[in-house]
């Protein structure tokens, strides 16, 4: 049986970095096989690539697996970063490491003069996609890259489950009054996206806040997390790692729960892209249902999406059981014994 491929496209701030850490653990144990790219959003999409490099670093995961920096900007907007969400480079008070893989990808490729602009830098990242031929395609940063792939390559996403982390549904946003962070950063991509959609290609699922913020993980539980990590260290089962990837989420998780603290959240943290991770897969229980959606992309409205009569086809999961995505997270990363 064929293994399947993930890509993740991601803006890699805090929830993303714990999305990939637990793809890359699927993906070194042989469930999955793993390629990443990145947009701009919480961070620049060469932080997101530094940052999506350093995880799966302390991961453990093979410097082959794919790492390739996409859309540059939003398609008509200025880009606007997150450093008050995710700290200045995206990954809280931990500081990454760029390495040469991807200081490589990072400099020349994304000034390519025969590629100028969001498009250029969008293109790079759906290259990427049709090489991996993806069976399972996570949007858990802006839709910039994906509305190039179906704007130049809509076959990509033949056959493809796609889940976008975006949106809120009748229900208050993070950024504005109404808008999720993810769709108000590039709302002219999603709704391209979704009013251009291929038709032989599956309707995408939307994993928005209504769900995700239900996600909440509190210091309690990053505690047992970092302990099991000692445990596994002291098995010395791969123990420089697991000792590094112990820090590393101790430090970026501070960072998001001093920010969740400072909004009125609380001293915990919305875990988003997990959730998504786990959708994309089937490997958390939740209900899904039809609709059509719209997308505004001015004004007030900005980045606000709405359940209306003549939208587009998606399919919003509904019912997620949030306990469940700590159970798998534990399951697949803290729970694995392979080194």
């Amino acid at each position: 049986m064929k293994t399947p491929h993930v890509v993740a496209d991601v803006d890699t701030g805090i929830d993303d970095a714990l999305a990939l850490i637990y793809l890359a653990h699927l993906h070194r144990q042989g469930e999955i096989e793993l390629t990443v790219t990145t947009s701009a959003g919480n961070c620049t999409a060469q932080d997101a690539a530094a940052n999506s490099a350093e995880v799966l670093r302390c991961c453990g995961v093979s410097l082959s697996t794919p790492i390739v920096p996409g859309a540059a900007s939003p398609r008509e907007l200025e880009l606007t970063t997150t450093p008050e969400t995710h700290g200045p480079n995206g990954l809280g008070y931990w500081e990454a490491h760029r390495s040469a893989r991807v200081e490589a990808l990072n400099g020349p490729r994304t000034q390519d003069p025969r590629w100028p602009g969001w498009d250029g830098t969008a293109r790079l990242a759906v290259e990427q996609w049709k090489q991996a031929e993806p069976d399972y395609l996570l949007v858990a940063g802006p839709a910039t890259n994906i509305a190039y792939a179906v704007e130049h390559a809509p076959e990509v996403l033949s056959g493809c489950t796609v889940v976008f982390m975006a949106g809120a549904f009748d229900y208050p946003g993070n950024t504005t009054e109404t808008a999720e962070w993810n769709v108000w950063v590039d709302p002219h991509a999603l709704r391209y996206a979704l009013e251009n959609w291929p038709r032989d290609a599956k309707a995408p699922l939307m994993c928005s806040l209504n769900e995700t913020e239900k996600v909440l993980l509190y210091p309690e539980r990053l505690v047992q997390w970092q302990n099991m990590l000692e445990q596994r260290t002291q098995k010395q089962v791969s123990p420089q790692l697991n000792r590094e990837l112990a820090r590393m989420m101790g430090d970026a998780l501070r960072f998001y729960f001093e920010f969740h603290e400072s909004v009125g959240v609380g001293y915990c943290a919305q875990i988003h892209d997990l959730a998504a991770a786990q959708v994309m897969l089937g490997n958390v229980g939740f209900n899904s249902r039809e609709a059509s959606i719209a997308v505004d992309v001015a004004g007030q409205r900005r980045g606000t999406t709405y359940v209306t009569g003549d939208g587009s086809a998606v399919r919003i999961v509904d019912e997620l059981n949030s306990a469940e995505v700590f159970e798998e997270f534990e399951r697949a990363v803290l729970e694995s014994t392979k080194s």
